[in-house]
C-alpha cells in the first residue's frame, strides 16, 4: 500500500517534517545552481530599470500614477515569478529525482515543501523589487499598512497558483510556454484584484475593510485547499 510505503520510510514524521525537509533542501540546491533566483531577479531588475528610465514618473499625470504605477508593479512581480517558479518541479524530472522524490514523501507534503521554496523565492523577489520600485517611481502610498498587505497576500496567491501549475507541465516538452498559458489565466483574477487594492492603497480611500486583501487571502485559501486535493492525482501520474 502507497500509505504504508511512506510510514514505513518515513517513520512518525508528519507531514509538516517532511514538506520542511524538502524545503531545506531545494535550498541548498538552489544556494549551490542559483538558476531560479538569477532567472527571476534578472528579469525583475531589467524590466524595472527599463520601466523607470522609460516611462518614469515625469511622463505620467498625478491623477494616473496610482493605477499605472499598481499596473506597472504586478506586471514585474508576476512575469518575473513565471520566468522561474516553473523550475521548482522540472528539475526534479531534469535530474531524474522525481521517482525518488515519490518514494521518500507523501504527495501533499512534496507539495508544501515546493510551495515554501517557491514562497521564499516569491518573498526575496518582493523585498527587492518592491522597495526598488517605490524609490525609483517615487510611488506615492497614502496607506503603506494596506499596501504591505496586499503585497503579501497576493504574493501568497502567486506562489499557490504557480506551484500547482509548475507540478503539472513538469513532464510536457513545451514547459515554457506552457507554464505561462496555464499560469495566466489562473492568477488573471488575483492580478486584477491586486493591482485595484494598491490603487486604492496609493490613493487612501474606500479601504474600509480591506475588501481586496480580504479576497487575496480567500484566494489563497481556496487554491492551497484545491491543490492539495489534486497534487496526489498529478504527482502519480
Amino acid at each position: 500500500m502507497k500509505s504504508g510505503r511512506w510510514t514505513t520510510q518515513t517513520g512518525s514524521s508528519t507531514y509538516l517534517n517532511e514538506a520542511i525537509a524538502i524545503w531545506a533542501r531545494d535550498l541548498r540546491s538552489e544556494f549551490r545552481t542559483r538558476y531560479a533566483v538569477n532567472a527571476i531577479l534578472m528579469f525583475a531588475l531589467t524590466t524595472l530599470i527599463a520601466v523607470s528610465f522609460s516611462i518614469g514618473s515625469f511622463r505620467i499625470g498625478e491623477a494616473e500614477k496610482p493605477f499605472l504605477y499598481a499596473v506597472l508593479l504586478w506586471i514585474i512581480l508576476v512575469f518575473s515569478a513565471l520566468s522561474g517558479l516553473s523550475r521548482s518541479f522540472v528539475k526534479e524530472e531534469e535530474a531524474g529525482t522525481m521517482d525518488v522524490l515519490r518514494l521518500s514523501a507523501r504527495p501533499q507534503a512534496v507539495f508544501l515543501g515546493k510551495l515554501f521554496f517557491n514562497l521564499t523565492l516569491l518573498g526575496a523577489l518582493g523585498i527587492i523589487i518592491v522597495p526598488s520600485f517605490i524609490l525609483l517611481m517615487k510611488y506615492q502610498i497614502e496607506l503603506p499598512g494596506f499596501f504591505a498587505a496586499m503585497v503579501i497576500s497576493a504574493g501568497l496567491g502567486l506562489g499557490a497558483g504557480t506551484t500547482i501549475v509548475a507540478a503539472m507541465i513538469a513532464q510536457a516538452s513545451a514547459r515554457g510556454a506552457l507554464f505561462s498559458a496555464l499560469s495566466f489565466p489562473l492568477l488573471l483574477p488575483l492580478m486584477i484584484t491586486a493591482i485595484k487594492g494598491c490603487e486604492r492603497a496609493a490613493v487612501g480611500m474606500n479601504t474600509a475593510g480591506w475588501p481586496e486583501v480580504r479576497i487575496a487571502v480567500a484566494y489563497v485559501v481556496i487554491m492551497i485547499i484545491m491543490s492539495l486535493f489534486l497534487f496526489p492525482l498529478i504527482w502519480e501520474e
